[in-house]
């Protein structure tokens, strides 16, 4: 009987140690990030947006994003956009037609290039397709999420705001927490009340650590001159995979480039719709 006390009193204390090692062993998802910050390699995403209330309105991003030591230094994204009903007229006579051809954006050392989509509508010179602007463009490089997830820095801050943690069920076929939270900024201006909430869901891998998926609900609320709110809500749905893969985005080559301020020296009429420019 004291052997059989004592070798239950020894489970019980390994299963302890063991519990509590593991316990100890879940990955920090700002320690895990930063760890995979090495010089190309990187992540693959695919990400879905849409407006709400309906305009009819979806795109999809996909596409690869390469590390550097600290942070996103390159991606190279496909978005494709669709309307399940007639663009409204109101957008039309302001922006002129809509392409629903896809449109590739790389951007790379401090660049940003556009092919396809609205570059559609612009007579480029013979041979080029590519259009380049010296401005970078989206610093997580990814599509519609309003987050940049992929900064140590900015995970770290972001993940101050969660609300609630639990557990997130499968994603990418590895068990996930879900962490969840909310920010609220007051964009105002003199006679103009403007509110930005952004509610973000993250799904990471318990183990080791990486994000699987990020969901967010911007809402952009105001007030009509009767106080009546005004909301307008863009959701974006991303899912993270094969991190580590090694990527290496490239620039597209020199002849095929024109420069922004050139191209809309070429820009087909009635492109900008009805936009009065001033009298």
């Amino acid at each position: 009987m004291r052997r059989l006390i004592a070798t239950a009193a020894a489970f019980v204390m390994v299963t302890a140690l063991t519990t509590g090692a593991a316990q100890a062993k879940a990955a920090d998802p700002v320690a895990a990030l930063a760890a995979q910050l090495k010089s190309a390699h990187g992540v693959h995403f695919n990400s879905v947006s849409k407006i709400e209330p309906s305009l009819g309105f979806k795109s999809r991003s996909y596409g690869d994003l390469q590390f550097g030591r600290s942070r996103v230094t390159a991606s190279s994204v496909i978005t494709t956009s669709s309307f399940d009903r007639e663009v409204p007229k109101e957008l039309t006579e302001l922006f002129g037609d809509f392409s629903e051809t896809a449109s590739q954006t790389i951007n790379v050392k401090g660049a940003t290039y556009l092919s396809g989509g609205l570059v559609d509508y612009l007579d480029l010179p013979a041979g080029k397709s590519w259009i380049r602007s010296k401005e970078k463009g989206n610093a997580s490089g990814l599509g519609g999420t309003a987050i940049n997830v992929l900064s140590p820095k900015e995970l770290r801050t972001l993940l101050k705001t969660t609300t609630s943690k639990k557990a997130g069920g499968v994603v990418d076929g590895v068990a996930t927490t879900l962490y969840t939270g909310k920010q609220k900024i007051n964009l105002s201006l003199p006679d103009f009340p403007l509110f930005w909430t952004l509610n973000w869901k993250l799904w990471i891998g318990t183990g080791d650590g990486l994000i699987r998926r990020i969901t967010t609900h911007d809402v952009l609320e105001t007030y009509d001159t009767k106080g009546k709110a005004q909301k307008v809500v863009l959701g974006t749905d991303t899912h993270l995979t094969n991190w580590g893969k090694q990527v290496w985005i490239d620039a597209p080559a020199e002849k095929y480039v024109v420069d922004l301020e050139d191209a809309f020296d070429n820009l087909k009429p009635n492109v900008i719709g009805a936009i009065n420019l001033g009298d």
